[in-house]
């Protein structure tokens, strides 16, 4: 029996199971969530959020490193600015009095062209009579104009003029002070800033000195009328002693007894500058006296306005 079993199922075909047989046998699923075995924890976080602080702080660090020794190779050249002037005439009479309108004919001759008529009559008059003058006031209005008691006007003349004044010169209203800590920054301070030391000889010429920081100053000798700088004598403070030291030091005090300092245009145009900007718009002929210092900045020096008074 066995057998014959055997031998039909070898010879009988294969049957298959249809497809949604097949689909019904499958094994089940699990009703579970689906778990992932790559995750991040918390301590992984927390290491990548400090990291990128770490980048974030040190790139903000280079960069401010960067920006602060860039500037520290970069050296700024001021510009030296354009030093205007109020101009007048250097002979012009000024007057006393506001007055609003200008001179009138009442106060000055007539200023027009005599007429042919009266000059024939008047050449005539001098022809016939060989020592008479000619005192006709329409010839000679031209000599007189001008000429008269009004008491005229305080304000300066026009821009117009050859030649150049202010109502109180610079270097008469310009008061420096400077305390330094010793002889040798006053003399650095003077060699910065390229001021000379000069001595009114008794023989008139003046006797200069520079280079003041170093023991070997250099000396030379001029003409008074070949000098054009600016010039003051020291009188405040500690600098009259300090500048009598140094002219001794480079053996020009003995030629006289007037010691004043010489200073390039450079630093006149620094004070002219800082006295404008200090007056705010004020005209500089209303400024009787401006006081500056000097005040010590890294290795170098520069000026400041500490007071100032006007009329």
């Amino acid at each position: 029996m066995c057998g014959q079993m055997l031998s039909l199922s070898l010879n009988s075909p294969t049957t298959l199971p249809p497809p949604n047989l097949i689909l019904m046998t499958t094994y089940p699923q699990s009703t579970g969530e689906r778990k992932y075995q790559l995750t991040v924890s918390s301590y992984d976080r927390a290491i990548a959020l400090i990291v990128a602080l770490l980048v974030l702080v040190g790139s903000t660090v280079c960069g401010m490193a960067v920006v602060f020794f860039t500037g520290k190779f970069v050296q700024t050249i001021e510009p030296i600015p354009v030093v205007p002037v109020e101009a007048t005439k250097l002979h012009t009479a000024q007057g006393l009095h506001n007055d609003p309108e200008p001179p009138g004919a009442e106060e000055a001759p007539d200023l027009s062209e005599p007429k042919l008529q009266d000059t024939l009559e008047t050449l005539t008059n001098v022809i016939s009579n060989r020592d008479a003058l000619v005192t006709d006031e329409r010839l000679d209005a031209h000599k007189t104009a001008g000429e008269s008691s009004s008491m005229g006007d305080f304000r300066q003349a026009g821009t117009h003029s050859e030649e150049v004044v202010e109502r109180v010169p610079r270097w008469q209203r310009w008061k420096l002070r400077f305390e330094p800590e010793s002889a040798d920054e006053f003399a650095l301070w003077l060699d910065t800033q390229k001021i000379e030391i000069g001595v009114l000889g008794r023989d008139n010429l003046v006797h200069y000195a520079s280079a003041l920081s170093q023991n070997n100053p250099r000396t030379r000798t001029s003409a008074p009328e070949q000098e054009t700088r600016g010039y003051t004598s020291a009188a405040d403070g500690p600098m009259p002693g300090l500048t009598s030291s140094l002219a001794r030091k480079a053996n020009i005090a003995r030629f006289g007894e007037i010691v004043v300092l010489f200073y390039p245009f450079e630093v006149e145009s620094q004070l002219w500058t800082l006295e404008n900007q200090y007056a705010d718009g004020r005209n500089v002929n209303s400024i009787r006296e401006t006081v500056f210092t000097v005040v010590r900045k890294g290795a170098g020096f520069q000026f400041e306005v500490i007071d100032q008074k006007t009329f």
